[in-house]
């Protein structure tokens, strides 16, 4: 019955937005859900003797490079989230923000691509002409990078 709903749902134009937590006893993930027009609700967890819960806007500045889950982040990350958010420490403990614009990883300079080191954003190899740059020193061990601002 549920795909049936799920379906008319669509067809009927409405956005159907689910998310599926884990039950296997990971900790929660930090997420914060808008579904079909209601107010925006930010949850809080507690795990282990410990609160996990977003901070405030004047909130210390995402830390880039950070681990979760033993994966490197280098910029922020949508992983069990709809919003992009990013950890306040380098290796994740609860706490984390929901990134705004302001919230990028700097540019790592000096940077090499294609053995050649890169002083400033560069527009070589770029499908779309956009100048951008490594977020590690060298580019082709990560492959984690975003464009330049255009000014």
């Amino acid at each position: 019955m549920a795909p049936r709903l799920g379906l008319f749902l669509i067809w009927a134009g409405v956005p159907v937005f689910l998310q599926l937590h884990p039950v296997n006893g990971d900790e929660p993930p930090p997420a914060v859900y808008n579904v079909l027009g209601m107010l925006t609700t930010t949850w809080s967890y507690t795990t282990a003797d410990q609160v996990e819960k977003p901070h405030e806007d004047d909130s210390p500045p995402c830390a880039f490079p950070f681990t979760y889950k033993r994966r490197i982040y280098y910029k922020c990350t949508s992983v069990n989230s709809e919003r992009e958010w990013c950890s306040l420490d380098e290796d994740y403990v609860g706490r984390w923000k929901i990134c705004s614009d302001g919230d990028r990883p700097k540019c790592h300079f000096p940077f090499i691509y294609r053995d050649k080191r890169y002083f400033r954003c560069t527009t070589e190899g770029s499908a779309f002409g956009l100048a951008w740059c490594s977020l590690t020193e060298y580019f082709e061990r990560e492959y984690a990078w975003q464009y330049c601002d255009r000014y």
